[in-house]
């Protein structure tokens, strides 16, 4: 799906020893590398970034030159690999630009029209998509629902899933309007299929793939060993595994995926694509001025337009920007093109905690000779005196901060509201509406933790049946307190911005053993995500010198957060924050 803008520490590691066949030595100009200020400028943003957490692959490319391509963190956590110019991410909806491009050589071989209608090539099409065409399907304006499946993984075959999309209810006429639907590019994986007579891989393979110097990318096909996929890592630091791992199954990847998201790349592909469309390796010029036209305006405002698999909008230097990116929840993926500056970056994310698009708008701030946030430089701390400073610390009303000790890092996972107002410390501008949010999270939490779940229905937009979502939260609630006892009680935590219009709220649910907590994401006008997570969310400080830590976020494009410890009558004492009256706690004996 496309993603709208909208914990590991960073020492280093060594490779454990592989078989020969499993890791290839890397051609020379796949080589990792920064060349130039401005290549040794974007390392240095994600090699700061990556003692906070953050692992993934970076590529950036100005005018011939290869400014940048390197990958920080781990590939696999358990096993201490580390992620490589040669390691295989995973690309999400980015694969629809691959997908538009395949219909264009079916084009181009004179074989189908964009313009045709999908009856010409799908069978049993109703009377409402009779004048649904490939280019409605191209530019998500075909009036699709977004997806007719539950997950990625339902073993839905073709036939199946086209039946479920033609059966469907438009939510408007064909060319009436916008909604991004994954299903569109389902359809045109189908027709791909059908109009070559190849599966959709090999036929992406053979005519867009290789064409274009792509010989790492596909769903299977290149049986890359399994010590090169990166495996991705849920926000509580669980491994999620990788995606190669839930496409081994005979007929996958299935059809709420095939087409429209899933492909896997690798860091020197990506290069090669973005070279290659700026010449007539895969597109004549011709199918490549159709390919990034803007057709359909994404809002109303206009600001950004649906080409065939890419976004068309104008950076705040006035130039045009080609984008797309995706993800899972787990991956996420950001592909950028800026024809008028001859210039690309795509940043691909394993962890969800440090997902790309933020470091990603940060990344081309820097690639244009701009200035970005930058995550704290850490430092060396014994680790006797980390030791010291771990522990339990009372603050002033009562509530207790534990600081654990991770690695180089401490690590604060604050379970009352006085100790997280005490580490996050927002944004005075951001402030109300973090606590209007709050506010709003309490009111509605309370009702449905007692089985009335009809504020939160409307919270969430009404985006599923009012009874379906009061049997998931019985079920939820029925579960917990199966697993941990009566439920006593709940309590908002805090909450952080996610953004300038979104925000996460953290809820802490007691019952009689243990106590979880519930994530909402809220964006501008509604609660747009619900999660469960079996602890508070996590700040990571790393020693930054003169006994003072620091914690670095992308609330608000940049937010860095800091404590630090001090010798006072006597005693150790831990201050937080840095305004003129930090909270002062001591530790517990």
């Amino acid at each position: 799906m496309l993603l709208r803008a909208a914990l590991l520490c960073g020492a280093v590691v060594l490779a454990v020893s592989l078989p020969p066949e499993a890791r290839a030595p890397a051609a020379a100009q796949d080589e990792p590398r920064a060349v130039g200020e401005i290549g040794r400028a974007l390392d240095e943003y994600l090699s700061r970034l990556e003692r906070f957490g953050f692992a993934g692959g970076a590529a950036a490319v100005r005018g011939n030159q290869v400014v940048l391509l390197k990958s920080y963190g781990l590939a696999d956590r358990a096993r201490r690999v580390p992620l490589g110019t040669d390691s295989v991410f995973s690309i999400g909806s980015i694969t629809k630009q691959f997908t538009a491009a395949a219909v264009l050589t079916l084009e181009m071989q004179g074989r189908l029209a964009v313009g045709d209608a999908i009856g010409k090539y799908l069978d049993g099409v109703p009377p409402d998509k009779t004048g649904m065409t490939l280019h409605h399907l191209l530019t998500h304006s075909s009036g699709l629902e977004s997806d007719f499946s539950s997950s990625d993984y339902d073993p839905v075959g073709r036939e199946e899933y086209v039946g479920r999309a033609l059966a469907s209810t438009l939510l408007f006429a064909p060319g009436r309007g916008y909604q991004y639907a994954n299903a569109g590019y389902s359809l045109l994986a189908a027709i791909i299929e059908r109009v070559s007579g190849e599966p959709y891989e090999a036929y992406l393979r053979e005519h867009v793939l290789l064409p274009a110097g792509m010989r790492e990318t596909g769903y299977k096909i290149p049986a890359w060993p399994p010590a090169r996929i990166a495996h991705g890592y849920l926000d509580t630091g669980e491994d999620w595994g990788t995606l190669a791992e839930r496409l081994e199954p005979a007929g996958a990847p299935y059809w709420t995926l095939r087409g429209n998201g899933g492909l896997q790349t690798t860091l020197p592909d990506m290069v090669a694509w973005h070279r290659a469309l700026g010449t007539d390796a895969v597109l004549s010029k011709a199918a490549r001025a159709k390919y990034f036209a803007p057709y359909v305006a994404e809002g109303p405002r206009g600001l950004s337009h649906y080409a065939y698999g890419w976004v068309v909008s104008k950076s705040a230097r006035g130039t045009t920007v080609v984008r797309h990116n995706g993800g899972n929840g787990v991956y996420v993926a950001e592909f950028v093109r800026f024809p008028d500056e001859d210039a690309m970056l795509f940043l691909a994310s394993t962890d969800a905690g440090w997902p790309a698009t933020p470091a990603a708008e940060a990344l081309e701030r820097i690639l244009f000779g701009g200035t970005a946030a930058m995550p704290p430089r850490a430092v060396s701390e014994p680790p006797e005196r980390l030791a010291e400073y771990a522990g339990d610390w009372r603050l002033p009303r009562g509530s207790t901060l534990t600081l654990a000790l991770d690695g180089a890092s401490l690590l604060a996972r604050p379970s009352a509201p006085e100790a997280f107002a005490a580490l996050s410390a927002p944004d005075p501008a951001l402030a109300e509406r973090l606590a209007d949010v709050s506010r709003r999270t309490a009111a509605i939490t309370e009702k449905a933790f007692a089985g009335d779940v009809v504020l939160l229905h409307a919270a969430m937009g009404r985006s599923m049946p009012l009874e379906a979502l009061r049997t998931r939260e019985f079920e939820m609630m029925r579960d917990r307190e199966r697993r941990l006892g009566p439920f006593r009680g709940s309590a908002v935590v805090g909450a952080l911005p996610r953004g300038p219009n979104s925000a996460r709220v953290f809820v802490r649910l007691d019952f009689e053993t243990a106590s979880v907590y519930n994530v909402y994401v809220w964006g501008p006008a509604r609660i747009i995500g619900l999660r469960g997570s079996p602890e508070p969310p996590a700040f990571r400080y790393l020693p930054i010198g003169g006994g003072s830590f620091a914690s670095f976020s992308f609330d608000g494009g940049g937010t860095v957060r800091s404590l630090r410890f001090v010798m006072r009558d006597g005693a150790l004492r831990l201050l937080l924050g840095s305004g003129p009256a930090p909270a002062e706690a001591v530790k517990n004996q």
